[in-house]
């Protein structure tokens, strides 16, 4: 046999090994997830060679040993917090519980409270533990500004920072290596010199351009307060570790002001600096008010793990945790997904209001791939006389998302749920109004990454002014969209269809 002929034979061998090794894996990784293996058992044996690539890539979650590292720092944060809790935050603790609330008097908010509730037990190992979990308590006395784009949510970032007294704890998923991400660096330096203690964490998938250029390095030299460190780490051995992002912004200034929302650190959001062909409409918002503290507690969490640093006894102090007081007439649950904390908390969410609702869900998400599931879910929502809305970017920045979000349409306009597209500037806004009477509002998207694989931060709002502010975005959103009708889904070419229903199959990891 030709000395060609064996080398082949021998590359098909190694190839058809590793398609089998990896099969294996999947079977053994993903049996709670029988969608999302299929995709991966076909693709690979379809395949093999780009198959197994992208496996590597996007298939390897890391549930099992990253996710569990992960579980396992947040159970010894939290039961240093609770320590903490009966010694030098006793005051603090106290005067939290005069601010849990029973979620008031109105039927649909008691409604989603107790179905929430079940649901978060149901998921917990312990459930009496589901208590010590930062932000799964409602608490009263908040107020929240809505703030729409970087031109109205940076300057009054900015303006808490500089007065900072003593410390400013920023996390974002990317913090871009642009003028406005040089801006934002050079404030918190300017804090750090003056000795208020700054602590930032980026996403290594997120923010990896600005990590590979050492984009940080000028700020950090001779900056003793100052510390950015990446949620976790990556190389180019281990590509699979990108899927377990921390996809959470968030800015707590002084345990007395939040910053929280869909905002990113880049100029892209600014549009005094954006190019007109890259600007982005996104939602953030302020908050004040005692949720402030478990939203410092969630970020504190993921510093005790990604810095791994484990001298507590610096993180649980009256600088972080000052004594709350009543700011309005918001109530407040922090809603932190991801292993370790609410594993799949956002879905659970968004469950809850298709099974709840009375009489609305509004949903606005750049990123709009949801599962089976949950599509059939809104579904039946619909079918039994609730006002579904969904808004989705007409112009995305991945297209691929895009043409997988459309491949939805038909099942749900077919079903009675209404399908806009916003037009103009690409929009990153992620919220949802149920009932016009509670909001669920920060980082997640409407996708199966934010419900099962990201790390995600968000609010869930009920009471006071708030909702009522959203309400009246939502309808901007809506003044600015095209509805989608079941005439231009039929005038879509075969082509069209095609391309849409392959996007569709990578949904699992979009």
């Amino acid at each position: 046999m030709p000395h060609f002929e064996w080398i082949h034979l021998i590359c098909a061998g190694a190839v058809a090994a590793a398609a089998f090794l990896v099969v294996l894996h999947i079977l053994f990784t993903m049996r709670d997830d029988s969608e999302r293996a299929s995709m991966w058992i076909i693709l690979v044996l379809c395949l093999p060679v780009a198959g197994i690539v992208l496996y590597l890539l996007a298939g390897i979650t890391r549930r099992n040993t990253l996710g569990k590292r992960i579980s396992h720092a947040v159970e010894e944060f939290l039961r240093s917090r609770d320590e903490a809790e009966h010694r030098g935050l006793k005051e603090y603790r106290g005067a939290m519980e005069r601010f849990v609330s029973d979620g008031g008097s109105r039927e649909s908010t008691m409604s989603h409270r107790r179905m929430l509730d079940a649901l978060i037990r149901a998921s917990l190992d312990d459930p009496a533990s589901a208590s010590m979990i930062p932000g799964t308590i409602p608490l009263s006395g908040n107020r929240l500004e809505l703030l729409c784009d970087g031109s109205a949510a940076y300057p009054a970032m900015i303006e808490s920072i500089r007065a900072a007294r003593h410390n400013i704890n920023m996390q974002t998923f990317i913090f871009a290596d642009d003028r406005f991400g040089r801006i934002m660096m050079g404030e918190l330096r300017k804090k750090a010199l003056e000795g208020v203690q700054v602590r930032v964490i980026c996403d290594r998938f997120g923010s990896f351009k600005s990590l590979f250029s050492l984009f940080f390095l000028p700020y950090l030299k001779r900056t003793p307060n100052l510390h950015v460190i990446p949620f976790s780490n990556t190389s180019l051995l281990t590509p699979w570790r990108i899927q377990l992002r921390n996809h959470r912004k968030l800015l707590v200034v002084d345990g007395r002001t939040a910053f929280i929302g869909g905002l990113n650190i880049s100029e892209d959001n600014f549009k005094w600096f954006a190019r007109p062909d890259r600007e982005i409409h996104d939602f953030h918002c302020r908050l004040t008010g005692p949720a402030v503290g478990e939203l410092q507690y969630a970020f504190l969490c993921d510093w005790f793990y990604a810095s791994r640093d484990r001298n507590v006894a610096t993180l649980f102090t009256r600088e972080f945790f000052p004594v709350p007081e009543a700011c309005g007439e918001s109530v407040v649950r922090t809603v932190p997904s991801g292993h370790g904390y609410l594993f799949e908390g956002s879905e659970k969410v968004f469950f809850t209001a298709a099974s709840t609702a009375r009489k609305s869900i509004w949903i606005i998400s750049p990123y709009f791939a949801p599962s089976k599931d949950f599509s059939k879910a809104l579904r039946m929502a619909s079918a039994r006389g609730v006002d579904v809305r969904v808004i989705v970017p007409r112009n995305n920045n991945h297209w691929y998302v895009k043409m997988a979000a459309r491949s939805f349409y038909e099942s749900l306009i077919g079903n009675g749920v209404r399908v806009f597209e916003r037009l103009g500037t690409f929009t990153h806004a992620k919220a949802m109004l149920v009932d016009g009477e509670w909001a669920y509002f920060g980082s997640s998207n409407c996708d199966i990454r934010s419900f099962r694989l990201n790390y995600e931060l968000d609010l869930l709002i009920s009471h006071g002014d708030f909702p009522e502010a959203l309400h009246r975005q939502f309808l901007e959103e809506l003044k600015n969209s095209a509805e989608i009708t079941s005439c231009d889904l039929a005038s879509r070419s075969a082509p069209r269809k095609l391309l849409e229903s392959v996007c569709a199959l990578m949904t699992p990891v979009l």
